[in-house]
């Protein structure tokens, strides 16, 4: 039996946010918004509306895919880390194989003039 309960976010007062905006957003985004489901407005919403409208809207009601600058410094860093592993890693190998290829040639050669 799944007892999870989700505790609203923080309430949003629509009587604050300009009318124009409030005009765009359809019932059950202001709903949402007025019962503390909603603590910023969608992305997806954002987009869709005009953009005098977009300028309206407090900057912390906006959701944005950059707006944890934590979360994207670290992906960063992992991404290139994972490049400098991947380039090292190829370096590797070749070295591997030219030590390789190396040993073997000498070999043929010294068999080679043994004969």
């Amino acid at each position: 039996m799944n007892t999870t309960r989700h505790l609203p976010l923080a309430q949003v007062d629509i009587d604050e946010l300009p009318p124009e905006l409030v005009d765009e957003l359809s019932d059950d985004v202001i709903q949402q918004l007025s019962d503390g489901v909603l603590d910023k407005i969608p992305e997806d919403i954002v987009d869709s509306l005009p953009s005098a409208v977009v300028n309206e809207i407090p900057e912390g009601l906006l959701e944005a895919a950059s707006s944890n600058q934590t979360f994207t410094k670290i992906l960063l860093v992992i991404g290139v880390l994972a490049v400098i592993g991947f380039v090292f890693g190829v370096i590797r190998s070749a070295v591997k194989w030219m030590i390789y290829s190396a040993i073997l040639g000498v070999g043929a050669w010294y068999f080679f003039f043994q004969q």
